[in-house]
């Protein structure tokens, strides 16, 4: 009997305490505009959107690029910390400001984000929290599910952002 138990804390000490190991979403990827579900609706005018993904042990960054309406723009990189540390972001371009946390889910498979956002309007400042989930479906699917909830009684905005691996 203390063989058995033995056994079995030695090999949760082996496994059990050594990082999970996390899905590498490193690569080039390729919105899918069809099968993306309630984008913002200034996508209607967007012909491609791509993100670059980097990712290390410490950090996942990101680059996108947008083209459409005869613009091609490339987004400033953004870089996600996973340590749980909240990073601040301007983007003077989207004139928005966000604080976010990343971490992974507990099995490692999930991305998770959380950012408050302030997004400067043609009339007003608006705030609301966004909670993003990355999840690769398979080695050529990413699927991004956004959530944002808006204060004051504004009605939550979902959407689903699929890519297909480029390289």
């Amino acid at each position: 009997m203390n063989w058995v138990v033995i056994m079995i804390v030695a090999g949760a000490m082996i496994g059990g305490f050594q990082s999970s190991k996390h899905v590498d979403f490193s690569g080039t990827w390729s919105l899918d505009l069809k099968k993306s579900t309630q984008l913002p609706e200034s996508f209607k005018y967007v012909e491609s959107y791509s993100m670059e993904v980097k990712q290390t042990k410490d950090s996942l960054i990101t680059m996108a690029r947008l083209k459409g309406s005869g613009q091609d723009v490339k987004f400033p990189l953004t870089a996600y910390a996973l340590n749980g540390s909240e990073v601040f972001r301007e983007d003077t371009l989207r004139k928005s400001k966000r604080w976010f946390t990343a971490s992974w889910a507990t099995t490692g498979n999930f991305f998770i984000v959380d950012s408050r956002v302030e997004q400067e309007g043609a009339r007003q400042t608006e705030q609301y929290t966004q909670h993003d989930v990355w999840e690769l479906i398979n080695s050529k699917i990413l699927q991004i599910s956004v959530t944002q909830k808006f204060p004051n009684g504004k009605e939550t905005h979902s959407e689903r952002r699929v890519f297909h691996r480029v390289n």
